[in-house]
């Protein structure tokens, strides 16, 4: 019988592994012999790559079918590189022996030795004759395990020719030299410690070693001179007075001109001397002021028209009654109300080309002069409906309520604090209280504003009755502007105006309010003294000031303190200037009485400061009782204006030409 050939430990690893793909393992079967491996040229340092052709020539058809039988599959046939199987009986030939392994003494280096090997109790190794360095060759092949998936097998066969790397022996001799030693000195200088750097955000601050100041050496004690002996003083007593010599002390003489060679000047033409009074500047080489300000750049505000304020009236500037609202008042003009889109365009440009809030409160106050109109047939026939700023704006009528509140809608939208009062008011159809008669209840038929001005003073107003008069039923509404209703300070106001509200009497005399009682009777002693608001407030007039007081004036010289009247008025404000703040010069004031029993009328010219008028007459020729005393201004002479005209040319032209007069003020005799 014969012997089965030997075969290599990989040839029968690669076998089984073969046998067991694709089945159950089973009882050992004979392994078929595989066949020879074809010789190749021995290549060093290369790795045997197989063409593509030897995968598609495999005809197992490992993972993409299903699993065959479990008998092991024949093993494909070898294809050579050329293609061709070879011969069968090739396969049948014994494999080819192994290179004899070269000795130990035929190596040309003495092979090192090897580190101790630790020892191992599990695994076990048996000797080998054969020295396995590999020379690793890919080959791809399918996967048994997998689907579809290829994978690549690594084989290792043994190197017959490529000799073993081996380590040099060690030469000591062959080894560089060593650097030289660094002297102790600098070892010593390299242990010293350096300092770290601060790596923090915060810099690093710097110690300082403060030295002591120097001490300053003590100055030498300082020796206090002794002065001589003062003098006395010579007795004055004892010398003779001096004395001026007689005679008036001359005059210090005149410092001499300079003479006009001096300056390069020949001399004075037409003999002139040297002390001769200069020519006149002619005063058309003048610069005309006019001229100048035409050339500068107009401004925004509107022009000032009207005298320019004096320096009386400029230093009182926040006085409301002497104060010049010109240009407020004419910039209020230039805005109709069918020409105004909205309420904010209208307090914009009301209010923009002024920076005092006084002067801002002022346009908006007579713009409503000159825009809204009381509705007269709405109040007579009880048909008054609620308004608000838009209706009012829109319509152009309106009753007090739609005055103050269109007056606060455009304050607030042009940056004013102003509030809508309400309360009872002294206007149109009032009817005093006679002695014995029960006082009315408190209520309320009127409404007015207060708006903060310049220094952040309350100032209480009335657009309502400053835009014009009511005169009556099926009477038409006269547009009468009443500058006095903004000006008048708010003790006078309140004379007038009783709020609902306790705290919005706003009084300046230190008094927080006042009684119904005391404000519905007004003053103990009856009626003043009738006075005519127009005149009086064009002249700048005090209404509040004439004397005597009462309406009620006796004749009798026993109802009187002194044996004459005084008849006395002044200006609402010491500033007030009627160049300024009034219309022009002012009028000469005359009082008219009757006489003695009322038969003989006279017409007495006022003295006058310019501040104060004053007129004394005795009472008995006041005039009989039931006859009026009355209060006029000269208006006209011959026809002309009596502006200006003073006491001096009245009493000549008095019963000598033609006057008209105007009345201002009157008393009822009893």
């Amino acid at each position: 019988m014969e012997e089965p050939q030997q075969q290599s430990i990989q040839a029968r690893i690669a076998a089984l592994n073969l046998g067991q793909v694709g089945r159950a393992p089973v009882t050992a079967t004979p392994c078929p012999k595989l066949p020879l491996k074809p010789t190749f040229d021995v290549r060093r340092a290369s790795t045997n790559i197989p063409t593509q052709s030897s995968l598609s020539s495999q005809k197992n058809g490992i993972g993409n079918e299903p699993i065959g039988p479990s008998r092991p599959p024949a093993l494909p046939p070898m294809v050579t590189r050329t293609g061709q199987e070879p011969d069968s009986s090739a396969a049948t030939s014994p494999a080819p022996r192994l290179p004899p392994r070269k000795s130990s003494s035929q190596l040309s280096q003495p092979t090192p030795a090897l580190p101790p090997r630790r020892p191992s109790e599990q695994l076990s190794r048996q000797g080998s004759n054969e020295s396995l360095s590999s020379v690793i060759s890919t080959k791809s092949s399918l996967s048994a395990v997998s689907i579809g998936t290829a994978r690549t097998s690594m084989s290792r066969a043994p190197s017959m020719e490529t000799p073993r790397l081996r380590v040099p022996v060690y030469d000591p001799s062959t080894l560089p030299p060593l650097p030289p030693k660094r002297p102790q000195q600098k070892k010593e200088e390299a242990a010293i410690r350096v300092p770290l750097k601060g790596t923090k955000s915060t810099p690093i601050i710097t110690t300082l070693e403060v030295s002591p100041l120097p001490t300053t050496p003590n100055l030498p004690s300082r020796t206090t001179p002794i002065l001589p002996d003062r003098p006395r003083c010579r007795d004055s007593s004892a010398e003779p007075t001096r004395k001026l010599p007689p005679g008036d002390i001359p005059p210090t003489p005149a410092r001499p001109l300079p003479s006009p060679k001096a300056n390069g000047v020949s001399g004075l033409p037409n003999g002139q001397a040297q002390n001769a009074i200069p020519p006149p500047v002619p005063l058309g080489s003048r610069p005309d002021l006019s001229k100048i300000l035409a050339t500068k750049p107009k401004t925004t505000t509107a022009p000032s028209v009207g005298p320019r304020p004096s320096a009386a009236s400029s230093s009182s500037f926040s006085c409301l009654k002497c104060r010049d609202f010109s240009g407020p008042d004419n910039h209020a003009a230039m805005f109709p109300r069918h020409t105004v889109p909205s309420l904010d365009w209208l307090a914009t440009q009301l209010t923009t080309p002024f920076p005092s809030e006084t002067d801002k409160a002022r346009a908006i106050f007579t713009w409503l002069h000159h825009n809204v109109s009381y509705d007269v047939e709405a109040f007579f026939n009880d048909r008054i409906q609620p308004s608000t700023p838009i209706s009012t704006l829109s319509t152009g009528m309106a009753v007090c309520e739609g005055y103050a509140g269109l007056f606060t809608a455009l304050a607030t939208k042009a940056g004013l604090e102003s509030i809508v009062l309400s309360g009872h008011g002294m206007g149109f159809g009032l009817s005093t209280i006679g002695p014995g008669e029960p006082l009315p209840p408190e209520s309320s038929n009127h409404a007015w504003n207060v708006v903060k001005i310049d220094n952040g003073e309350w100032k209480l107003i009335d657009s309502c009755w400053g835009a014009g008069d009511v005169n009556g039923k099926d009477k038409p509404y006269n547009k009468n502007f009443k500058p006095s209703f903004f000006t008048m300070d708010n003790d006078e106001f309140g004379l007038r105006h009783f709020p609902t509200n306790k705290s919005h009497f706003f009084r300046t005399d230190g008094r927080a309010q006042i009684s119904w009682e005391e404000y519905i009777c007004g003053d103990q002693g009856g009626k003043t003294a009738r006075v005519f608001s127009d005149i009086a407030s064009l002249e700048g007039l005090s209404q509040k000031q004439f004397l005597p007081k009462y309406l009620k004036l006796p004749v009798s010289p026993a109802a009187h303190a002194g044996p004459t009247v005084r008849f006395q008025f002044e200006r609402i404000c010491p500033h007030w200037d009627p160049l300024v703040h009034g219309p022009g010069k002012p009028y000469i004031y005359i009082l008219c009485f009757h006489g003695v029993d009322g038969r003989e009328k006279d017409y007495v010219p006022f003295d006058t400061n310019g501040k104060f008028w004053w007129a004394d007459v005795p009472p008995e020729r006041l005039g009989a009782p039931g006859q009026t005393v009355m209060l006029y201004i000269v208006d006209t002479v011959q026809g002309n204006s009596a502006r200006g005209l003073s006491k001096e040319e009245y009493l000549m032209a008095k019963g000598r030409k033609a006057m008209s007069f105007k009345g201002v003020a009157a008393w009822e005799l009893a």
